[in-house]
């Protein structure tokens, strides 16, 4: 029985590192995330993530931009990306984001990036720093911003590494 903890500890360890880092949001948005891989050429990375793309948002709604050697742009909305609540009243927000993907041998970086919020599909004037005080915290009513963003912005990059590692 013990070394079947020993080697379920270890698998999960491994696995767990695997992951990409977690993105954080700030007043200034997300800082880069970058994602150990296999080696795989940049061809194929990019291949993968129209790939991903295209099964991800079957409706359509996604664009690819910015196509060169080692960089693509995927761009796409997300609805429910985020909310908060204010006075007892919740307030649900779609997303129009960017992902950057700069693409190494062993490596890519993803720049995540919120260009459009929305509040029952109509955009709104707000933007990421408008929830934050000059200082860079969050404003009142607005702590659930943080945490719900970025999970969102996490699973979408999860869901990105995913593919890339169980389909290249």
């Amino acid at each position: 029985m013990k070394p079947l903890v020993v080697i379920a500890a270890v698998f999960i360890g491994v696995a767990a590192s695997a992951q990409p880092q977690r993105a954080e949001l700030t007043r200034s948005g997300f800082a880069p995330v970058t994602v150990s891989i296999p080696a795989t050429p940049n061809e194929k990375l990019a291949e993968l993530t129209r790939n991903w793309a295209m099964e991800t948002y079957q409706r359509g709604g996604y664009d690819i931009t910015g196509v060169t050697g080692n960089l693509l742009t995927v761009s796409a909305r997300e609805d429910g990306a985020f909310f908060y609540r204010n006075k007892g009243e919740g307030f649900d927000h779609d997303i129009r984001y960017n992902m950057e993907l700069s693409f190494a041998e062993n490596s890519y970086t993803a720049t995540f990036t919120i260009s459009e919020i929305y509040a029952n599909d109509v955009r709104i004037e707000y933007n990421i720093p408008d929830y934050f005080t000059s200082a860079g915290t969050l404003k009142e009513d607005y702590e659930e911003v943080e945490p719900s963003l970025e999970n969102t912005v996490n699973r979408i990059i999860r869901s990105h590494y995913n593919f890339i590692i169980n389909f290249r």
